[in-house]
């Protein structure tokens, strides 16, 4: 049996969510890539549902969304908004599947002469030429990275951005 009983009493106790929540589980020797499936295993899909759901929520700043940081000064960041989420094991076993939009984002863009400057995300949507989808795609794809690491690092588990609001 693991022991997701002692981890979930302990991350009680030091506040959940939380940024350590990894090294917490390290310390009581719970695998958090188990997390979900014993999760959903001790207490049903349903209350699992509403576990992940109301870790999620406490995210949430001022309804703006979950303020994910994209660099190191904290300076860039998007709010991820989270409509709704669910687990399905079939799908993953270590993530909830969440419908979601973008919301505020501030970041760094730079000008035909390398000079960085403040923008967001629709700005650089309607500037960009033809040859430059590539690029935000993969921008996009690096933004979805850091929001599942950061709610991962903070839950014990992550994302899957099933669909787009």
């Amino acid at each position: 049996m693991s022991n997701l009983n002692t981890f979930l009493r302990v991350m009680n106790k030091m506040g959940y969510p939380n940024p350590s929540t990894k090294s917490i589980a390290n310390s009581i020797d719970y695998d958090l890539d188990n997390f979900l499936p014993d999760l959903v295993g001790e207490v049903g899909e349903e209350r699992a549902d509403e576990f992940t759901e109301k870790a999620l929520s406490k995210l949430t700043e001022d309804g703006k969304g979950i303020r994910v940081p994209l660099d190191d000064e904290n300076h860039n960041y998007i709010y991820l908004e989270i409509h709704q989420s669910r687990i399905n094991l079939d799908e993953t076993e270590d993530a909830v599947l969440i419908d979601w939009s973008w919301g505020d984002n501030v970041l760094t863009g730079v000008d035909e002469n390398g000079e960085e400057y403040d923008t967001n995300m629709d700005e650089i949507y309607n500037n960009m030429g033809m040859g430059e989808w590539g690029e935000f795609d993969e921008m996009l794809d690096n933004i979805r990275d850091e929001c599942y690491d950061y709610i991962k690092n903070n839950c014990g588990f992550g994302i899957w951005f099933d669909r787009q609001q």
